[in-house]
């Protein structure tokens, strides 16, 4: 009886990495879609989470919060290309208009700059009233290099209520800038 040898071939060997590079081939592109709308998901959660605050906040504490676009931090800047430069929620007890951080009044959240993705608003500012009305409705577009298919809008309503949709306001296709 003759001892066999148990192994694996050059051939098989080269076989296997061969289905292993065509899997990973074809698996690095999905990735990165993936990757992507991982990222705009992430920023659409965080602006809807900012506005949800914006809006309790306002009816908790009966004054008027503002979420403004902001590329500092500390203040608005309407003149900022838009809202992917970042923004932030204060507490805008004066009132004033157009919205400015003023002394004594705290700023909530800060949003940093959004990189990846184009934000943009048919608003400079939002302001959301104790008497649980928003007091303007606006749109918010999420854009990133994919266009309009992949784009994203939160819509938010005259009471101040969010929500996300895949079309504009009207019910059209989103346009990205």
């Amino acid at each position: 009886m003759g001892s066999r040898q148990q192994g694996i071939t050059l051939l098989e060997i080269l076989a296997a990495c061969a289905v292993v590079a065509i899997i990973a081939a074809l698996a690095v592109p999905a990735f990165g879609e993936v990757q992507r709308n991982a990222r705009r998901t992430a920023q659409v959660n965080a602006m809807v989470r900012s506005l949800h605050q914006a809006r309790s906040t306002a009816i908790l504490r009966a004054v008027p919060v503002v979420v403004c676009k902001s590329s500092t931090g500390w203040q608005c800047t309407p003149q900022a290309p838009g809202w992917s430069s970042g923004y932030i929620v204060f507490v805008n007890t004066d009132r004033d208009s157009p919205p400015q951080v003023d002394r004594g009044e705290p700023v909530l959240h800060v949003e940093p700059r959004i990189e990846g993705l184009a934000v943009s608003a048919n608003r400079d500012a939002l302001t959301y009233w104790p008497v649980s009305m928003a007091g303007t409705t606006a749109s918010i577009v999420f854009c990133d290099e994919r266009g309009a298919a992949a784009a994203r809008a939160i819509i938010i309503s005259h009471t101040g209520r969010p929500r996300i949709s895949q079309r504009d306001a009207a019910g059209k296709p989103i346009r990205c800038p």
